[in-house]
């Protein structure tokens, strides 16, 4: 539809945030609640921008994390998306196969970050000190962590 409405122009989509992120933990996740704009442009030979639609995008993704081993291991999860059209210059059109398109997107972005939560974060480390038996639990409002802690032996013959 566009390229015959625009032949041979550059589009531009700009994104932004309607609202600020909303970040919650929950009893076992973290949740993220984030609402989104798209806004759609052309780019006339003569660098004016002609408006096409904007779009809201919202979506709910959900984390479940865990410490082990010294690292930080875990999953996230795409709750929900949704894709509505705001408004639009160019008459009203559906947005279930761009919708398809963001939750494919997010599919694999989530994939990747889950393919590095899945072999663990290595968290630092302090010098002499390692943490052992720790728990990360998420309850409303708040995370808890809880560790023992192991003295590491040094060899002190360098100081004398």
């Amino acid at each position: 539809m566009l390229p015959k409405m625009f032949p041979g122009l550059l589009m531009n989509l700009m994104l932004y945030a309607r609202e600020a992120p909303v970040f919650s933990f929950q009893p076992g996740a973290a949740v993220l609640g984030a609402q989104v704009s798209a806004k759609a442009v052309a780019i006339e030979p003569n660098g004016t921008q002609v408006p096409l639609f904007k779009l809201n995008i919202d979506s709910n993704i959900t984390s479940k994390l865990m410490i082990d081993k010294g690292k930080l291991m875990g999953s996230v999860m795409l709750d929900n998306i949704t894709l509505t059209l705001a408004s639009s210059e160019i008459g009203v059109f559906k947005t279930d196969s761009l919708e398809n398109v963001v939750k494919t997107g997010m599919g694999l972005a989530l994939g990747k970050v889950n393919a590095t939560l899945g072999k663990g974060i290595i968290l630092p480390r302090m010098k002499h000190i390692q943490l052992v038996n720790t728990v990360l639990k998420m309850e409303k409002g708040f995370v808890a962590i809880s560790s023992d802690a192991e003295t590491l032996q040094t060899d002190r013959s360098s100081y004398l």
